[in-house]
């Protein structure tokens, strides 16, 4: 006799932290996460979904589904609530003019290809460089919007987005020495360039907090965004932690590390504390009197120029603290917890061959092996006594 449907029920995932809603459709198991570790408040989100659920959905063919139609409710119920809802907008963006009046059942490996061969086009006549990983990010938001409208149960059937092939990842990290002159230079930041930047309030800082972004940026590992956005809320000077998860935020697959602040990051922290003239647990770390610090982008340009340096940007910083702790023999897998990846896949792809350690153990079973098979060998040549 089959099992009758309970309905939905609340379920605590312990690998996602998290309160989940479960619930069976012909035969076939969903999940939902409340994004919540508060049970209150996952009880809530069962309540609505429940709602939810007892309204009829139009369910419509990927050739009725308009693109831009799935594009803004993937942005209304789902980017708003990640950490890279700005990212994801600016894809969103772009997908648009070319996406925008198809249907689902348009997305094919032709039309994909024809989209790269668009948005070079358009590029190339801004006298600009579009890289074929950009593209394929964007082309990446597309297909997760389209999974996340057949998931809602808008779409009758989802559609395959083609990607073109996966580059080699840059390796272009910094030196210890390289770092030095670069906060050197950071401290003997013209005052002509601030005032340059200090004509609105969202680019306006001095030359210290340059030098604390820098510091910031190589002792977590932490992206621009992550950084610009860090409150003091999500740093503990009594522990010695920063979390780099926005509190409020919906807990997702591409969560933020939690790393641990060295003693000279935590120098830096302590005098940007004394320095502010209110702390509030949502004052943003990176701030002018009293004012987030939005961009720095145009500020890091002109100091990387003056120091000589090719082909920095605020992320090479991140990529630079990963490959010195692989340089150092740190295991992978601490490497890929450090920087938030959900795989370790990633980390290796990226960061193996930084280890002069990697793959050594299984070099030394091979070679164990190999003794023991030329013994083998060596006997079974050996003429046996008649």
């Amino acid at each position: 006799m089959s099992k009758s449907n309970k309905g939905a029920y609340l379920k605590w995932i312990e690998a996602r932290n998290a309160w989940y809603i479960v619930w069976f459709e012909h035969g076939r198991e969903y999940k939902k996460s409340t994004g919540t570790r508060n049970r209150i408040e996952a009880d809530q989100a069962l309540s609505l979904h429940n709602i939810e659920k007892d309204q009829p959905i139009d369910i419509v063919s990927p050739t009725r589904r308009i693109i831009a139609d799935v594009l803004v409710s993937y942005a209304e119920e789902h980017a708003v609530h990640v950490a890279s809802s700005t990212t994801i907008g600016f894809n969103i963006k772009a997908l648009i003019p070319f996406w925008g009046h198809r249907t689902v059942a348009d997305v094919r490996p032709v039309a994909c290809r024809e989209y790269l061969a668009y948005r070079h086009k358009n590029a190339r006549r801004q006298g600009k460089t579009l890289s074929d990983a950009t593209i394929s990010r964007e082309l990446g938001v597309l297909a997760a919007a389209i999974r996340h409208d057949y998931k809602q149960g808008r779409l009758a059937a989802p559609a395959p987005v083609w990607k073109p092939a996966q580059s080699a990842p840059k390796d272009r990290w910094l030196t210890r020495e390289e770092v030095a002159h670069l906060l050197r230079t950071a401290r003997n930041k013209r005052r002509a360039d601030h005032k340059h930047e200090s004509r609105t309030r969202t680019h306006s800082f001095s030359r210290w907090h340059l030098s604390f972004f820098i510091l910031l940026a190589l002792y977590t590992a932490a992206r621009k965004e992550a950084i610009l956005t860090l409150t003091w809320s999500q740093v503990d000077l009594q522990k010695g932690i920063i979390d780099l998860n926005k509190q409020g935020a919906k807990i997702t697959n591409k969560r933020r590390a939690i790393v641990p602040i060295p003693r000279k990051l935590m120098t830096f922290l302590r005098i940007a504390k004394s320095r502010a003239p209110e702390i509030c647990d949502d004052k943003c770390v990176m701030d002018y009197f009293g004012k987030p610090i939005l961009r720095i982008d145009q500020s890091f340009r002109r100091v990387v120029a003056d120091a000589g340096l090719k082909k920095v940007t605020p992320h090479t910083l991140r990529h630079t603290a990963a490959t010195w702790m692989a340089q150092a023999g740190v295991p992978m897998w601490v490497i890929s917890k450090y920087l938030g990846h959900t795989s370790t896949r990633t980390t290796e792809r990226i960061y193996a061959h930084h280890n002069p350690d990697f793959l050594v153990e299984a070099k030394e079973a091979l070679e164990r092996g190999a003794g023991k098979q030329k013994e083998v060998i060596k006997n079974l040549s050996t003429p046996s006594p008649c």
